[in-house]
């Protein structure tokens, strides 16, 4: 990813906050057998630095887990057009595009038998607050569980990248962020704001 220096997220906590919140990413893998993507829910565990997801056993991306490969997870946050007539002085500006990215770098891990249900049960618990895996007969659930593959995806590096007019004066930024506000584009008004905080710390 182009991240030019004003741009760069260099906090790392940060990074994991927008990957838990924006939790559907896109993830690509060379050679599988041509450039496997896949769009999936993954689950960002902290406290191992992996991410757990699964696929249908049929998704090609399906061999490449079981092959150990490596991979790119591409999360997207919040992003919005930005029109030159939001500046102080429009004809010195262009159109562009605000946003915040995360990629995750790493090596896709298969999972198999008890190891394979506690990933789905984990990423079940995210969003039910009652049914679980469990709820279904046993030899269904063991039908249904040999049509995926689980995996755990091994997070070697992260790139962060906050697209936020970081590259104006702070009095143009508070004018973006208003007008973004205007047209219903809270969440990356919202991100340039924080973003604004943390210079001033």
């Amino acid at each position: 990813m182009y991240i030019p220096p004003a741009f760069r997220m260099d906090d790392e906590s940060e990074m994991r906050s927008l990957m838990r919140t924006y939790d559907f990413a896109l993830m690509l893998v060379p050679g599988a057998p041509d450039l496997a993507a896949t769009h999936i829910p993954l689950k960002l565990a902290d406290e191992r630095q992996v991410l757990i997801g699964h696929v249908a056993m049929a998704n090609p991306m399906a061999e490449a887990i079981q092959a150990g490969k490596e991979a790119v997870a591409i999360f997207s946050g919040p992003h919005a057009y930005v029109s030159p007539t939001w500046y102080e002085d429009p004809s010195k500006n262009v159109p562009t595009w605000n946003y915040v990215a995360v990629h995750a770098f790493g090596v896709l891990v298969p999972l198999e038998g008890e190891e394979a249900e506690r990933s789905l049960s984990s990423q079940i618990a995210d969003f039910e607050s009652e049914w679980r895996i469990t709820d279904i007969e046993l030899q269904r659930r063991a039908k249904l569980e040999s049509a995926i593959q689980c995996f755990e995806f091994e997070i070697h590096r992260l790139e962060g990248k906050a697209k936020l007019s970081q590259n104006k004066s702070i009095e143009e930024r508070l004018r973006i962020a208003h007008a973004l506000n205007e047209r219903g584009e809270h969440a990356v008004a919202f991100h340039m704001v924080e973003d604004q905080e943390g210079d001033d710390e």
